[in-house]
Formats: structure tokens, C-alpha cells, sequence
């Protein structure tokens, strides 16, 4: 008869459980382990150097010229700036149209402009440019207007660009199919006095730059950030050797020149430009007021906060609340912009609505309006 052994029984059942335990616990920590990896990665995106830096020196420069927009639909600069006036007699008597002040009275379909770019480094003649155009007197519109030829000019006072062309305002002048009312005032969608003109500018001078000259090479963060550089750094270094690179700051990154690349620094810069780096993503909201549009990560979150606006009325029930509302700690930022619009709030009112939940520390990102 085989006797049962209780107290060996009962060691294995503790030794048992014990493994269990030993496994669920591994388990967790496993779980949690990816879980903060994927959180790390949420935050990290592959980019080539090229595409987050740029050459120090190579630097693009600030253009700025006036002109004149003609074909407005009665929307441009009304009687009394001089300013558009003089400029179509002199734009005029070029051409060998004599006119004077006192006979453009009538005249609605014109508007005086201040014409701006930005000259790219190593930029050539021939070569096209964006450009901004931006009303300077009272007029209401520049939808469907057209830019005359207009010199742009550069600190120094030189011309280094010609603009001309349409401009596209992104925006719309809402109407109606009826004949409006004495009185009517039509509205409009985003700004009107300010648009763009895709390749307007034509480039007349360049900059040169003696690139093949350079020993050291600095790389600009277009994003400043420690980590960034340090990674760019370490890359760098990577592919072409210790001490090759050295982070001096937050924004600067420092590249000796091999003595191999001398006299070839473009293909030098080329073959750093296509190093991937895992670059960390800061988190920040990015607000244009002129057309409404808010840009932000979807992952950016906000603590518990309550917020009131004079702009924003909550309903519940057909009852009015008092103007304001209870944010629970995880909503995110994208929940919250789509809810504010919801409600009908304004971009300028979502604006101080974030930036006031910023200011209340619950709010971690950065905001940057444009």
C-alpha cells in the first residue's frame, strides 16, 4: 500500500505556484517593457540628415519689393490712397500713356502691393520663386488680381528677382442666388488682402557661395534639439569615422571635411545628406490664422483642466451652462480642436484657448502660430 506524502505534495504545489508567478511576472514586465518602447518610437521618426539640417552659410535671403495688382473686381484700394494712384501714372506714363491723379478717381480694380520671397541659396538666374503678395492700402480683395512686373530687392538694395503673376488667396467670397439687399455686406473666408503666386519670381542675380573652399562643415538643426544633434553626431561618426563629427550645441553640429573630399564638398554634403537618423519628434501645435488651419501630432495629450470662454456657450438638455467645460486628463489636443469646432469657436478663439492651456502647465506642447 503506497502511503501519500502531504508535506511533499504540498512543496511542489508552493513550487508551482512559485514558477506561475514567475512567469506572470515576466509577462508584465514584457508588456510594459514594448509598451514603453512604443511609446519611445511613437515619438522618434527616420529622417534622412538632409532633411533636418542645413549647411551654415548656405542660408536663403529675405526679398521684398511694391507693386501694383490690376484686375480686381472692384475690391482694390478706393479713393484717397495716393500711393496706388501715383504709381499708375508713372507705371503709365513708362509706357507712353500721359494721365494724371485727378482722372483715376473712378478707378476700383487696382491695388498697391508690398511683394515679398525668399532667395534660396544657390539659387541661379532663370531660376523660379515663390512669392508673397500683401495689400498696403484699404482695399478689400485681392482675389483674381494679377501682379504687374515688380523688382525685388535684397538688403544691400539690389535687384535679385523679377515677380509677376495670378494670385491665389485660398479663400472664398461666400454669395448668395439672389440680389442682395441695400447694405449687403458679403463674407468672406480667411484674409482677402493677402495671397501667393506659385513660381512668380523669377530669379535675375544669385549668391555665390565658395563651398569647395570649406574645411569644416557646420549643420544647422532646423528643429534645435540635444537629441537630435547628438544622434546626428553619432551617425555621422558612424559612417565615416571617430572625431569626425562633434555637436557644439542644441543646433550646431560640426563636420570635418575629409582630406579625400577636398575640392568636392557637394558630394561630401551629398553622402551625410543621406544618412537616416531616428530623429525625436518634439511635440507642437502649429496654428495658421490667415486660413484657419491647426496642425498638431495626434498623440499630443492634455491634462485635466477646466476652461471658460466668453465665446463658447455649452447647451446640455436645452439648458444653458456657464461658458465653460471640463477637459478629463488623456483627451487629446486633435478631440479637443475638433470639439471647439463642433461648437462653432473661431480660430483666433481656439487660439487663446490653447495657448491659455499651455499657460495653466497643462498643456506640454509648443505652440507656434504662423
Amino acid at each position: 500500500m503506497r502511503i501519500f506524502n502531504c508535506h511533499a505534495f504540498r512543496k511542489k504545489v508552493v513550487l508551482q505556484l512559485k514558477n506561475n508567478f514567475l512567469i506572470f511576472l515576466i509577462v508584465i514586465f514584457s508588456l510594459l517593457f514594448n509598451a514603453v518602447l512604443l511609446n519611445i518610437n511613437n515619438n522618434c521618426e527616420a529622417a534622412t540628415i538632409g532633411d533636418i539640417t542645413s549647411i551654415y552659410g548656405a542660408m536663403s535671403n529675405p526679398l521684398v519689393g511694391y507693386g501694383i495688382v490690376v484686375g480686381l473686381d472692384g475690391t482694390g484700394d478706393q479713393w484717397g490712397v495716393n500711393v496706388t494712384q501715383q504709381s499708375i501714372v508713372t507705371m503709365l506714363s513708362k509706357l507712353g500713356i500721359n494721365t494724371n491723379e485727378s482722372s483715376l478717381y473712378e478707378i476700383r480694380d487696382t491695388a498697391a502691393v508690398m511683394v515679398t520671397a525668399e532667395l534660396p541659396p544657390f539659387a541661379i538666374p532663370g531660376q523660379k520663386i515663390n512669392v508673397t503678395v500683401a495689400s498696403i492700402g484699404n482695399a478689400t480683395s485681392l482675389q483674381g488680381g494679377v501682379l504687374l512686373m515688380s523688382p525685388m530687392k535684397g538688403p544691400n538694395g539690389k535687384v535679385y528677382a523679377l515677380a509677376q503673376g495670378s494670385i491665389s488667396t485660398g479663400g472664398n467670397v461666400a454669395t448668395d442666388n439672389i440680389m442682395p439687399l441695400p447694405g449687403y455686406i458679403p463674407v468672406s473666408e480667411n484674409f482677402q488682402t493677402a495671397g501667393i503666386i506659385d513660381d512668380g519670381g523669377i530669379v535675375e542675380k544669385g549668391i555665390s557661395i565658395g563651398l569647395n573652399s570649406y574645411k569644416i562643415l557646420k549643420l544647422i538643426l532646423k528643429n534645435p534639439g540635444f537629441i537630435n544633434a547628438e544622434r546626428i553626431t553619432s551617425a555621422i561618426n558612424t559612417k565615416f569615422g571617430k572625431a569626425t563629427a562633434s555637436d557644439l550645441n542644441s543646433t550646431t553640429v560640426a563636420v570635418n571635411v575629409k582630406p579625400s573630399f577636398y575640392g568636392k564638398v557637394a558630394k561630401y554634403i551629398s553622402e551625410i545628406n543621406t544618412i537616416n537618423v531616428k530623429t525625436h519628434t518634439p511635440a507642437i501645435i502649429v496654428i495658421d490664422e490667415r486660413s484657419g488651419t491647426v496642425v498638431m501630432g495626434g498623440n499630443i495629450k492634455i491634462s485635466s483642466v477646466a476652461i471658460s470662454n466668453r465665446n463658447i456657450t455649452v447647451k446640455i438638455n436645452h439648458k444653458k451652462l456657464p461658458k465653460a467645460f471640463l477637459i478629463k486628463r488623456g483627451l487629446t489636443v486633435a478631440k479637443l480642436v475638433k470639439a471647439l469646432n463642433a461648437v462653432g469657436a473661431s480660430t483666433s478663439s481656439i487660439i487663446s484657448i490653447l495657448e491659455t492651456i499651455k499657460a495653466a502647465g497643462a498643456l506640454s506642447a509648443r505652440i507656434k502660430v504662423i
